[in-house]
């Protein structure tokens, strides 16, 4: 099943939050936000049921994310519903600590954790919560529990671009893969500008000589090697973009689809799963929807002559689902 520019659906991101216990400065800058109704969210079991839609129709890949996905209680029940060949996480860290044997137990596959800062007071003024600890006690526990996990840098000139080596170290020392990402202009970057973006030319100039590998295939990440063996990646989306191998798709926590990141309009799956439409019926819809995509907005992004953050404050207020932690970003 293909879109309209031959891309596959092999990858979901499913939401299962939209809520975060940190308040990062290039995701959720802002004071006050508002929430998605609690009665509007997915069960566990709805969306084990969509998901088992998307494996309908060649998904073979899912990832949890959120917001955090770890406030929601009990994850390791929705774990246990899920069947993919490839079932992943994507969480700040700070609750991992307390639930990473028992989502592995539950046949969680692999674990990406948030690090942008392995200093405590960078850490208190970027994500407005002082927590590093309880971040590094987490991603010490996944590493016993899951023998490799992914670190994921979101580097701001400015902020923390001093530290891509001292991380790359930290990286080493628990077995993870760092993978550094260029500052995006999606969802709740209401802060965003260009100035800020470190780009992957020069994250590149910063860590020394490394080796491009090959295989990236439709994985975010381009990875490259250092002289000494380690391998890391960059997410190049902002200056390098790659909507020409995308396959991904993004379910809300509410079960709205999403076909980009910086899509502005979703397609309900709620309202007709809550009505009882069949598997075979929501699959028929999720390929419908994917068959007529077009996306290739970090492309478009990047064409503009003036760029500034994607949507305004006041576009955000009201419609929650422009928020990159409501859609999984």
């Amino acid at each position: 099943m293909l879109d309209t520019l031959g891309r596959p659906l092999e990858s979901l991101r499913v939401s299962v939050t939209d809520r975060c216990n940190l308040r990062c400065a290039y995701c959720m800058p802002e004071e006050e936000y508002r929430w998605l109704p609690r009665a509007d969210l997915l069960s566990y079991e709805e969306i084990a049921r969509l998901a088992s839609a998307f494996r309908e129709v060649g998904v073979r890949r899912l990832r949890l994310t959120g917001g955090e996905p770890l406030l929601r209680r009990d994850l390791a029940h929705l774990v246990r519903l899920l069947e993919f060949e490839d079932l992943a996480l994507t969480t700040n860290g700070i609750l991992l600590a307390a639930q990473a044997r028992e989502l592995r137990e539950a046949g969680l596959h692999r674990v990406t954790v948030s690090l942008d800062t392995l200093r405590p007071e960078r850490f208190r003024e970027l994500a407005r919560r002082d927590s590093l600890e309880q971040v590094l006690e987490g991603i010490e526990a996944a590493r016993r529990e899951f023998g490799t996990l992914k670190l994921d840098t979101v580097v701001m000139r400015g902020v923390n671009e001093d530290e891509l080596e001292e991380l790359l170290s930290y990286a080493r020392s628990v077995n993870a893969e760092l993978r550094f990402i260029e500052y995006m202009d999606v969802g709740g970057a209401t802060r965003w500008s260009h100035e800020k973006v470190l780009s992957r030319s020069e994250i590149l100039e910063r860590v020394g000589p490394a080796e491009p590998l090959a295989g990236r295939g439709s994985a975010p990440a381009e990875r490259f090697q250092l002289p000494d063996g380690q391998v890391f990646g960059i997410v190049a989306s902002t200056t390098a973009p790659f909507c020409s191998d995308c396959d991904r798709a993004r379910l809300t926590a509410d079960g709205r689809l999403f076909t980009c990141l910086y899509a502005t309009r979703g397609t309900d799956l709620r309202e007709p799963l809550r009505a009882g439409e069949s598997q075979a019926e929501l699959a028929g819809r999720i390929r419908a929807v994917w068959q007529a995509r077009g996306d290739r907005g970090a492309e478009e992004r990047a064409l503009l002559r003036r760029r500034g953050s994607f949507v305004s404050l006041e576009e955000l207020r009201e419609n929650p689902h422009l928020e990159m932690h409501t859609r999984g970003g």
